[in-house]
């Protein structure tokens, strides 16, 4: 079995960590992946290594650039079985470990998951880079290929597909879950999905929300996920008065629960690549409100509400409200599958997966 070395799993279980689980399912006894991480722990670990892959972890690039470079080639030394290193990133300062395997000999597989950075100059002076290393290219959305690569040529655009059937409405899980938090009767639960960090817009979003509860004092916000402004984040809550009304709930791992205790999903963020929680929504049957900055190709079931950052507070609230109101479509399953966004119905994701990874067949050492 071919074995493809994975890089970009961190301690945080966000889009890129679900993407990667999802890939092991979708490929599961046809590749094995093993993962390298500049994280001290990576997210999902118990499932990484249940599924059979090895973890192997080096220095992150903040602690030192050559201790970094230097570990990943000796752990490239002594495993001549990777012959393609896929990397999953961000931004193009990624691109510094790359020269490691491209100047080892081997093949350099680039995956973007992201249409915009809040490390603008440090993506300004790596991505340059990326065309030294070339290699094979991925990308999550035109959107995030044309942010790291400048266009969409020669790149492989990737459905992050997820096992929608695991996210369909439950009534049952839904009235159990709304009891454990406290708002089985409140009219308009808001959900929002992601890490509180300046990519997330967590500011702007308390302040929308602060402008809904004008208009509908009873209702409620629940923000599931940790970052790295999680204090600062809380505290602008308090001093908007509306901490009381804001649930802070961390990591989870039942957000197909939380999906169906909710009555619309959030997500006014400054850039995404093809935000992976946003196709769990639609999963889940719920009408979703989000930034225009976000790519169209997100809009799999038509119940998306596209709106600009730039627009008033008011429009936002009232948006959220109205969407909150509408009945849940639970139909949508046939949609997210023909668009290949469903694990259980991929062929043709699967195919390009394959293709990218240069077949099935193992390498001979």
């Amino acid at each position: 079995m071919k074995q493809i070395l994975v890089y970009g799993f961190s301690n945080n279980p966000g889009g890129i960590e679900t993407y990667l689980l999802n890939l092991l399912t979708l490929l599961k006894g046809q590749i094995q992946f093993d993962f390298v991480s500049d994280f001290g722990d990576v997210a999902h670990r118990d499932i990484l290594e249940n599924a059979g892959s090895r973890i192997y972890f080096i220095p992150p690039k903040g602690k030192g650039l050559w201790a970094h470079l230097k570990a990943f080639r000796k752990i490239l030394k002594e495993h001549q079985e990777y012959e393609y290193i896929y990397f999953n990133i961000l931004d193009a300062g990624a691109a510094l470990t790359q020269l490691v395997p491209f100047f080892m000999g081997r093949k350099v597989i680039t995956h973007s998951h992201n249409g915009g950075t809040d490390k603008p100059r440090l993506h300004k002076i790596c991505k340059p880079l990326l065309k030294i290393t070339k290699g094979k290219k991925a990308a999550c959305s035109a959107l995030a290929a044309k942010y790291m690569f400048g266009n969409t040529k020669n790149v492989t655009i990737i459905p992050n597909a997820i096992d929608a059937n695991k996210f369909t409405f439950d009534k049952e899980a839904r009235k159990a879950k709304r009891a454990e938090l406290g708002v089985d009767d409140k009219q308009c639960v808001i959900c929002h999905i992601g890490r509180l960090t300046y990519q997330k817009n967590p500011f702007g979003m308390l302040d929308i929300f602060k402008t809904v509860l004008q208009k509908l004092p009873d209702a409620v916000l629940v923000s599931i996920g940790t970052g790295d402004i999680d204090d600062e984040v809380k505290e602008y809550a308090k001093k908007s008065d509306i901490y009381e009304n804001t649930l802070f709930l961390g990591k989870r791992n039942d957000i197909p629960e939380l999906l169906s205790a909710a009555d619309v999903f959030f997500l006014p963020s400054f850039y995404e690549g093809l935000p992976i929680v946003a196709i769990e929504a639609q999963a889940a049957g719920l009408h979703l409100v989000l930034s225009d900055t976000i790519t169209k190709e997100t809009d799999i079931t038509g119940n998306i509400k596209f709106l600009s950052l730039d627009e008033d507070k008011e429009t936002w609230a009232e948006s959220l409200i109205e969407a909150a109101g509408k009945e849940r479509e639970i139909s949508v399953m046939h949609r997210i599958s023909e668009a290949e966004y469903n694990t259980s119905c991929a062929e043709k994701t699967t195919k390009k997966l394959i293709e990218l990874f240069g077949g099935v067949t193992g390498r001979n050492i």
